[in-house]
């Protein structure tokens, strides 16, 4: 197919990213009392942005830790997109609890590049309060947010790792004293105090990601953080297996049995998404929910004549359908040739 050569020809996006499922029973095995207080499992999963689908996955407790899973999820992923064909560079993204040294080198030593979440601390505060004003450059596709290069490097990182930071400016009513405030957390605490007794009118929230891509020139950086923070496929994917797919909670007591269900899910989003580079139903990627009522849940009237047996459908749905399989056919001949 066209468009799976398309993808698997030029740069390839792989993100990772954790989702816990609820449970209500400690009797269930390998679930465990989360950091939120909830009992649940965690999956982990890795998923192509381009192809919007996921390469690897694996339910463990609620508390496992992305850093100490993912060098191995990061070794299995790089071998599924290289069996598959993948010829480009391959990108590695994640939040900051992908944030270790030990991720980083797993990356590069497989000969792919990252840009990973850092957690904001007291050396991130320092680099930032060193950047000139005028080396603040504009963010894409975001009103008010400005991106730099920081001078600073996190210790015992694959050389060439180098921090970008983003800004967005805010109104002091925008913010709030509230500790358990995402965005106020976001703030650097001697500004924020500044903001909330009045001194002054705004403030900056700042996020930072590490990266060891070559970005020398503005619009390199811009792009890159523009790209990071584009990262929500892998949170669609979460969001719709829950929706569609039964991914909202694990019905058995067994690890294994969870584990399959999980599986289900996740295959259920991967046919959605090879569904639709099959039929046009539009540009935009459709839901679990919406694929299955263009293209699967579609009424159609079975008759036999002349010992030929013929399903036939509405209009628009005959339409999606033929197309379809027309694709289908062409790809099976060329795959024979």
């Amino acid at each position: 197919m066209a468009e799976r050569a398309r993808i698997l020809s030029g740069p390839v996006t792989i993100d990772l990213d954790a989702k816990d499922i609820e449970v209500f029973s400690t009797r269930k095995e390998q679930v465990i009392r989360s950091y939120k207080g909830e009992i649940a499992g965690r999956v982990h999963a890795a998923h192509v942005a381009q192809a919007g689908t996921v390469l690897v996955a694996d339910l463990l407790d609620g508390r496992s830790d992305g850093r100490t899973h993912s060098p191995a999820q990061i070794d299995r992923a790089l071998d599924a997109v290289r069996a598959a064909g993948a010829t480009g560079r391959i990108l590695f993204q994640g939040d900051s609890g992908y944030y270790a040294g030990k991720v980083a080198e797993k990356i590069v030593a497989r000969g792919g590049l990252f840009r990973l979440g850092v957690p904001r601390g007291k050396a991130l505060w320092r680099a930032v309060a060193a950047v000139h004003e005028d080396d603040w450059i504009g963010a894409v596709d975001y009103p008010d947010a400005q991106v730099a290069p920081l001078g600073y490097a996190p210790a015992d990182w694959p050389d060439g790792t180098r921090v970008v930071a983003r800004r967005v400016r805010y109104d002091a009513d925008q913010l709030s004293a509230d500790p358990r405030s995402r965005r106020s957390r976001t703030v650097g605490k001697d500004q924020l105090a500044l903001v909330l007794d009045g001194i002054e009118d705004t403030a900056y929230a700042y996020s930072f990601i590490a990266t060891n891509e070559d970005l020398d020139l503005d619009e390199e950086i811009a792009a890159a953080e523009w790209e990071f923070r584009r990262r929500t496929k892998i949170e669609e994917l979460f969001r719709d297996t829950a929706h569609g797919a039964g991914l909202n909670h694990l019905p058995s007591g067994s690890h294994a049995v969870n584990s399959m269900w999980m599986w289900g899910a996740l295959l259920a989003y991967n046919l959605s998404a090879w569904l639709q580079m099959l039929a046009p139903i539009g540009a935009a990627r459709r839901r679990i929910a919406t694929v299955r009522r263009l293209l699967i849940r579609r009424a159609a009237r079975w008759t036999i004549t002349a010992r030929r047996q013929k399903l036939h459908f509405a209009q628009a749905a005959d339409t999606l359908i033929a197309q379809a399989l027309a694709r289908i056919r062409a790809h099976r001949r060329v795959l024979s040739a």
